[in-house]
């Protein structure tokens, strides 16, 4: 019969020390999404009712709304492959890039119930699976800020505000 491992080992590691390294990597990735709460824009997670078309990822443009200056970006979510452009039949974008002061409408669709959230602006959208989402706000905050999704983990895009 070979030797048995002590109790509350693994390897040659102790457990004890396993578990304050695994809370400090939580803390550190809850940390990714913490913040400071908004002080302006508009956004809510409620459902859109219809896409507002826009142009290039270089800036805004018109909407058949007349709002000249709302960016239109749209996020696509199926079978786990995210694809995110601007305007309608935009070409697939990593990166959104928009004037500071722009108004910018992000509609969210996918094929499974989702939460998405852009960071630096704090915001987020619940998305049930087939149905779209939209956050509407101004970006007056300059700086580089992810979009991502929080139950995958998937990254949408990459907010460019100059």
């Amino acid at each position: 019969m070979g030797a048995r491992r002590p109790r509350g080992r693994i390897g040659k590691r102790p457990v004890r020390m396993l578990v304050p390294a695994v809370a400090a990597v939580v803390l550190a990735c809850g940390a990714a999404c913490g913040e400071p709460p908004p002080d302006a824009g508009g956004a809510t997670g409620t459902p859109a009712t219809a896409a507002t078309p826009s142009a290039a990822a270089s800036g805004p443009a018109a909407s058949p709304g007349g709002d000249s200056a709302l960016t239109q970006v749209n996020v696509s979510v199926t079978q786990g492959r995210v694809r995110a452009s601007v305007g309608p039949g935009g070409a697939a974008v990593r990166t959104v890039k928009v004037r500071l002061g722009a108004r910018v409408q992000v509609t969210v669709t996918s094929d499974v119930a989702e939460e998405f959230h852009l960071h630096g602006y704090d915001r987020e959208a619940e998305v049930a699976a087939g149905r779209p989402a939209s956050l509407r706000f101004t970006a007056d905050r300059p700086g580089v800020f992810e979009a991502e999704f929080h139950h995958s983990g998937a990254r949408a895009f990459e907010l460019q505000v100059k």
